[in-house]
């Protein structure tokens, strides 16, 4: 399930991912040795439209697509951690931390890049 705005232009979207290692007392740690996290994000506005995790369970890769989905990764970063800070309370929540903030600085050199 995507968000986007009405004038949203889906051609255009770019594909971000986003790295960290897994605890091995994680479910996707037992089965993978990273957690990834790919967004779909809407160049023009900058916000998360699409999101996918490799978290072991369909309820763990809805919680955290729910937080994903709307943030604008160039302003965002600060409330989207603290959100999993106060939110989830899984042994993943410090791969998945650091997977969100990888695919945040991920997402602002492709910004960059596009500018230049």
């Amino acid at each position: 399930m995507s968000e986007s705005s009405p004038d949203h232009r889906q051609d255009e979207d770019v594909m971000v991912a986003g790295y960290a290692q897994l605890p091995q007392s994680t479910g996707a740690g037992v089965m993978w040795r990273h957690l990834t996290i790919i967004v779909r994000v809407d160049p023009t506005t900058h916000r998360v439209v699409d999101a996918s995790t490799t978290l072991a369970t369909r309820i763990a890769d809805e919680f955290v697509h729910q937080l994903l989905i709307g943030r604008d990764l160039t302003a965002d970063q600060a409330d989207l951690i603290g959100a999993l800070e106060q939110r989830y309370f899984g042994n993943g929540r410090k791969a998945i931390i650091g997977a969100c903030r990888d695919l945040t600085e991920r997402y602002l050199e492709v910004v960059d890049s596009r500018q230049r």
